[in-house]
């Protein structure tokens, strides 16, 4: 495990191939995996730059059922270490999606998207159509970058539902299957972990999470849940009574429902089979996450496994997804990493940057692995993410590599499109960082944070799924990382593993169920967190309407907070309770009751955050906007307004 610690990693396309495995009308697997040799080269020259561990994807070799066909697999070995020395040691992505010729013959199995024909016989013949969803997502030019350019668009079903055993006992044995062909290579005592990966994109989330209406309505899928409902309430009948219903709820029901509190935090009888299926999806994917690591690890228990999983600070359908399982996942005796790509939100040059999954939380427990695909200034033809300026480049690698170490976690250099690193600027800011961190990591790591930033991941299936509330909560962290000050950021079941004594400031963002009042420091609460005693609120009818906010007492400064269908709720203003900000129409949008405040919505800009922190005493590194990453060991600060600025000092 500590070279996970103590090693940094870099990730090509090297066996970038399809996914699901299908083949072509002529029998021929399809493949399009690009120039290996040119992959295998970007390895060895990151080797060259002091990265001893790589990755990439390697074909599981499984084609159909119980057919497996490891060319494309010995291709990526061959390419790979026949460029690099023998100190490099490789942890190779293997994707367990059932291929196409699997599905065909188990079409029973396959995911169902709501309003698509569940009847097996039905989806037999259109296995492999365009009818279905290969891929989990809208695609019009085909899988990625169009090298695949089959259209990918309005599926009514897709690959293996989640819930089927078949595909697990079936992906179990490819796995097994593979490891031991590779360990019969030359190379198998270099491979030291395996990154176990499926769902869309590998990323082990269910079926249609981007930009597809819900699933999974399959017959696999439907009884599975039901056969969960009866053990969780006792009995069919109990069931029943919970439920009231043996139907799978319909997407308006499992998202953006806003027409009561009580309708937003499903209370209403009608919600709990709702509330239900959403943990049961999570349920459902922690425990086939799980299984792999553990199929791995019985068949090599000295072997590393890992898992992209839990994007939980990014994605507002984590639940739908299967994400929120983290319980399960970070207390696997199986499971020793988790991964994930860096945030994709505010991430050009000049902003904060962030984890896309609770790292901080994740690392109390396992390693984590942040997937710094950043796109350099040598991306040419893809304008869908912003690119880094040349002059940026230095440091916006500084705040990724800053970002993690501050956090004590691990990350790999992406190479996503092929040919980001390939240059010889890049390659030496590579040689910089690296030795950098080799200096960093011989110290022990110490938060020196005096700010703790608090969500609770459970809160997205403890109220409606709701894009608009996620969407204001992701602003007010990343606004709250401009504020020059370092921050931690923690999940609310993590609260009883940390020192509350080292924070000045807590603040909560949608946490419904806080366990406990603090009285040493002070505590910003938002929206419909549970409150301290002393702070109340009352629902209004409608929605929050378009509205100018003027902050007073400690606070300076006004801000327009936008129209949004959220229920809307206001403070009540008892004798104890001061107003620190009003909508123009003098309702209260901010209160405080000696140390705790509380806001209507989190809508804070990044200057009242740093007036709160001022008030509250905190440590701040510089004018605000910027933002700082560092511990005890380092501290770096990146300018906001001139985004090839920075600062990065090692404390000796």
């Amino acid at each position: 495990m500590n070279i996970l610690e103590n090693n940094s990693i870099f990730w090509s396309r090297l066996g970038f191939e399809n996914d699901p495995a299908r083949f072509d009308e002529n029998g021929k697997l399809i493949e399009f995996g690009g120039d290996y040799q040119l992959y295998a080269r970007y390895h060895k020259d990151m080797h060259s730059a002091g990265v001893k561990l790589h990755t990439s994807i390697l074909h599981s070799g499984w084609v159909g059922p119980r057919q497996y066909d490891y060319t494309l697999t010995d291709r990526t070995l061959e390419s790979l270490f026949s460029a690099l020395p023998e100190d490099a040691l490789y942890i190779p992505r293997v994707k367990l999606n059932a291929p196409v010729e699997w599905a065909k013959v188990y079409p029973r199995e396959l995911f169902v998207y709501y309003g698509g024909n569940n009847d097996p016989e039905y989806i037999r013949p259109r296995v492999g159509s365009l009818e279905h969803d290969l891929l989990g997502y809208e695609a019009p030019n085909g899988y990625y970058m169009g090298k695949d350019n089959r259209p990918n668009v309005n599926g009514t079903f897709s690959n293996q539902s989640f819930a089927s055993e078949i595909w697990l006992r079936d992906a179990s044995e490819a796995l097994i299957a593979l490891m031991r062909h590779v360990a019969g290579t030359p190379y198998g005592k270099r491979i030291i972990g395996w990154h176990l990966a499926y769902g869309v994109s590998g990323e082990t989330c269910h079926w249609g999470r981007l930009g597809r209406t819900y699933g999974d309505y399959s017959q696999v899928f439907q009884n599975a849940f039901r056969r969960w409902g009866e053990k969780k309430y006792g009995s069919h009948e109990a069931l029943l009574k919970a439920w009231k219903t043996l139907e799978m709820p319909p997407p308006e029901m499992r998202k953006e429902v806003y027409d009561s509190v009580a309708a937003f935090m499903r209370e209403r009888e009608c919600d709990v089979i709702t509330r239900d299926l959403d943990e049961y999806m999570s349920e459902l994917n922690s425990s086939v996450a799980e299984h792999f690591c553990k199929v791995a690890k019985e068949e090599d228990p000295e072997t590393l496994t890992g898992l992209f999983y839990g994007y939980t600070l990014e994605c507002h359908n984590a639940a739908y997804a299967g994400w929120l399982g983290l319980d399960r996942i970070l207390n696997s005796p199986y499971v020793d990493f988790l991964a994930a790509p860096t945030s994709y939100y505010r991430r050009n040059a000049g902003e904060s940057g962030g984890f896309i999954a609770p790292a901080q939380s994740i690392r109390l427990k396992k390693k984590w692995v942040d997937e710094l695909d950043i796109r350099t200034y040598l991306l040419k033809g893809n304008d869908a993410i912003v690119t880094v300026p040349e002059e940026c480049t230095e440091a916006v690698f500084y705040r990724e590599f800053s970002k993690n170490l501050s956090a004590d976690t691990s990350y790999w250099w992406m190479d996503l499109g092929g040919g980001w690193y390939d240059s010889e600027k890049i390659r030496n800011l590579i040689i910089q960082l690296e030795q950098q961190a080799v200096a960093i990591r011989k110290q022990s790591h110490k938060s020196v944070a005096d700010i703790l930033f608090v969500t609770d991941e459970k809160a997205l299936m403890k109220h409606t799924e709701s894009a608009e509330l996620f969407r204001r909560g992701r602003d007010f962290r990343r606004n709250a990382t401009l504020s020059g000050a370092i921050i931690d950021f923690y999940l609310i079941s993590d609260l009883h593993l940390l020192d509350l004594s080292q924070y000045k400031l807590i603040i909560f963002c949608d946490c419904p169920d806080i366990p406990y009042n603090f009285k040493n420091q002070y505590v910003l609460y938002t929206y419909l967190d549970r409150l301290p005693e002393g702070l109340e609120i009352k629902e209004i009818p409608g929605g929050f309407p378009k509205q100018k906010v003027i902050f007073e007492g400690i606070f300076s400064g006004t801000m327009i907070s936008e129209e949004t269908p959220l229920p809307r709720v206001i403070p009540v203003c008892g004798e104890n309770v001061k107003i620190q900000a009003k909508f123009s129409d003098g309702t209260p949008a901010v209160v405080s009751n000696g140390k705790n405040f509380y806001s209507v919505l989190p809508f804070w800009k990044t200057e009242q955050i740093r007036q709160l922190l001022d008030f509250a005493g905190c440590k701040t590194y510089g004018e605000a906007p910027c933002t700082v990453y560092g511990d005890s060991r380092f501290t770096a600060c990146f300018s906001h307004d001139e985004p090839e600025k920075y600062h990065f000092e090692i404390h000796h």
